[in-house]
């Protein structure tokens, strides 16, 4: 914080909102981001269109930006999940749009890549903020957000950025109720097979016969890629119910040697658990 500069501590403990509002107008970018802080620990409701129109104006910072994201997520307004979804979107499109200019430009000090890490290290950290804001929100619209999200993930650091969004749903879903297995079985059927994939491991928060029943049906698709009937093979091991047995029988003569595979071990698995003989296949 500069020298003459506001005192946001001092502000905050004052809860001085138009005080914190005017800090924002500084020209230190550190001291805008802790004005942006304290607005979201102070969790003022007024403060909600401010933090709102940070996160999405192109002027502002990144830094500034996840502040303002992560201060959403902790005032708790719901009306804010449209707008980090927004601006999740935004995101990925101004990720790619400066990578391509790094990339054309000739005469750099550095390499094209070590500009392009900056870049994707800058935004990667956005986004995992709006997805942990998502998830502290929560409910069903937050995390449909997420899986959107998660479908929507092509930036440089993708796979990085795909697992905290994962984790994200995971934490968004520990803190929800039963209401949500249909939300996330509806999954299963998303075209793009990381939500489908990601979908078929969250079931085991919700091992009812509905749960169970969408798993075997994905684990006996002969038209699904792969990896998603394995995740479905893994989560019904984990859930442990003994109607699925006979179906994962019937797998072992699949013409598939990685299905054969994962039935094997599902019903090693299951059958551990339910403490029934084991049988070597």
């Amino acid at each position: 914080m500069p020298l003459l500069g506001p005192n946001i501590p001092q502000l905050q403990a004052k809860r001085d909102v138009a005080g914190l509002v005017r800090a924002l107008q500084s020209k230190d970018v550190r001291t805008r981001c802790d004005a942006l802080r304290a607005l979201g620990e102070l969790r003022e409701p007024r403060a909600f269109p401010i933090l709102r129109d940070c996160l999405l104006a192109e002027t502002t910072t990144t830094p500034e930006k996840i502040q303002a994201a992560e201060a959403l997520g902790q005032l708790g307004d719901t009306s804010a999940i449209d707008a980090l979804f927004l601006a999740s979107e935004q995101n990925l499109t101004l990720e790619e749009r400066e990578i391509d200019a790094v990339r054309m430009i000739p005469d750099k000090t550095y390499r094209p890549e070590f500009y392009v890490n900056r870049i994707a290290t800058d935004e990667y950290n956005l986004r995992v903020a709006i997805a942990h804001a998502l998830a502290q929100l929560g409910g069903e619209h937050a995390i449909e957000k997420l899986f959107q999200m998660l479908a929507a993930e092509d930036g440089a650091m993708a796979s990085a950025t795909q697992a905290a969004i994962k984790d994200a749903i995971t934490v968004a879903l520990e803190r929800g109720n039963a209401a949500y297995a249909s939300l996330v079985r509806a999954q299963l059927a998303h075209p793009s097979a990381t939500v489908r994939e990601h979908a078929a491991h969250c079931l085991r928060a919700f091992p009812d016969t509905e749960s169970v029943d969408a798993l075997l049906d994905v684990a006996r698709n002969e038209h699904e890629v792969f990896s998603v009937r394995a995740a479905a093979f893994v989560t019904l091991g984990q859930i442990g119910d003994a109607r699925a047995l006979t179906t994962l029988e019937e797998l072992l003569d699949s013409s598939n040697p990685n299905v054969v595979r994962e039935a094997k071990q599902c019903l090693f698995t299951i059958r551990q658990r339910l403490n029934l003989p084991v049988i070597r296949f």
